[in-house]
């Protein structure tokens, strides 16, 4: 979250837009962006691993969705609330099936235009900077 504006965090496969920051994708970094790269980098690998976990606990998730997709939401919602019951009271999950979940992501693959927006890119901008130099931006990943 970016003082009032809300954006999802891609890999480079994704393009930079308005609605959702990527990491850089070229090699030849500022300091600046390697710190927003590693902020970008945790985010994501917090997400990829509540992921896993639903995946390793309702194997329905694992496969291609059966559910229309006006129904989808309800199914990964109830998933999600489940799963925090199940938490909560301490039930295991299957740690084999949740190494295998890690063992299948595949490498970033970098997208050919990855930035969409020169809005957006002068904005990531802005962001990297103020992170290493402890400017006011933050970014808050929920």
């Amino acid at each position: 979250m970016l003082g009032d504006q809300c954006r999802l965090v891609g890999c480079t496969s994704y393009p930079l837009t308005d609605w959702m920051l990527v990491p850089y994708a070229h090699h030849n970094l500022t300091w600046a962006q390697h710190a927003f790269n590693e902020r970008v980098s945790t985010a994501r690998a917090a997400a990829q691993g509540a992921f896993q976990k639903l995946k390793a606990r309702w194997r329905c998730l694992q496969r291609r969705t059966e559910p229309k997709l006006p129904d989808l939401h309800n199914m990964i919602g109830a998933c999600c609330v489940l799963h925090n019951f199940c938490e909560r009271s301490g039930e295991e999950i299957d740690g084999d099936l949740l190494l295998d979940l890690s063992n299948d992501n595949a490498d970033d693959v970098v997208a050919a235009d990855p930035v969409r927006s020169a809005a957006a890119e002068k904005e990531r901008d802005r962001i990297a900077h103020d992170l290493l130099h402890g400017g006011h931006a933050s970014l808050t990943f929920f």
